[in-house]
């Protein structure tokens, strides 16, 4: 009599290394045996996770006559990896509505993770300005064994408003001396913006009453995408 050995059983992930399916038979089976495929058809014993097919291997030892045939099975549950997506960015201004961090994730990422905030905390994925802090949160997606879990980080950036001032107002002699127009400016604005004429030319923003016209003049600070660029004036009436 031959011997196929005893049942056995393996799970898998989809991205494994193909696994010899003999060495999974208990019982010390005998060598030169047959495999048959889940469904019936013909199959080595060399199994290519992602490419195989999962599911029941049967083993066949055929004796000589009069002796019976022996088989026996290897189960294979196969299980499929997942993806947390690819690590990505986004900046955010101090008046954006709140974010879908999930929608800030490259590649194709599974639905369904878990979320944790800069320090580790619980995070539900959405971005509130005003009360989330800005860093780095990691998304997560937990596997079935024997598959490794998944993790991908959005990094959210917030770029606050600068302070351009309110507007202000003065009346200039044509015969008088230049004039800052920045510190025409109400408020507390921020430096480093810049200025333009009327009629929208750029501007130092040193007016001489003698050679620049009356009008309004703005004072404008630039800030990055997404945020929109804030501004003031200095209205000049010329005697």
């Amino acid at each position: 009599p031959l011997n196929a050995g005893t049942h056995g059983a393996m799970t898998v992930c989809a991205y494994a290394a193909a696994i010899d399916l003999f060495t999974l038979l208990g019982g010390g089976p005998d060598a030169g045996g047959t495999w048959t495929a889940p469904g019936g058809g013909a199959a080595t014993n060399n199994y290519a996770p992602g490419t195989s097919t999962p599911g029941v291997y049967v083993y066949t030892v055929t004796p000589l006559a009069p002796c019976a045939i022996d088989q026996s099975t290897i189960t294979v549950t196969q299980n499929q990896p997942v993806d947390a997506g690819i690590d990505g960015a986004v900046t955010l201004c101090i008046s954006s509505p709140v974010t879908d961090l999930f929608a800030s994730l490259g590649g194709t990422p599974d639905s369904g993770g878990s979320w944790t905030a800069p320090g580790g905390g619980a995070f539900d994925g959405t971005f509130t300005l005003g009360t989330d802090a800005q860093g780095v949160y990691t998304y997560n997606v937990t596997a079935l064994a024997p598959c490794a879990n998944a993790s991908a980080t959005v990094t959210v950036a917030v770029v606050s408003l600068p302070d351009p001032g309110s507007a202000g107002v003065m009346t200039l002699c044509t015969s008088g001396a230049a004039q800052d127009l920045f510190a025409v400016l109400g408020g507390t604005p921020d430096a480093g913006g810049t200025w333009t004429a009327p009629g929208g030319g750029a501007h130092s923003g040193s007016l001489d009453p003698a050679t620049d016209a009356a009008g309004v003049y703005t004072y404008t600070i630039n800030v990055p995408p997404p945020c929109a660029s804030v501004n003031s004036t200095v209205t000049i009436s010329l005697q």
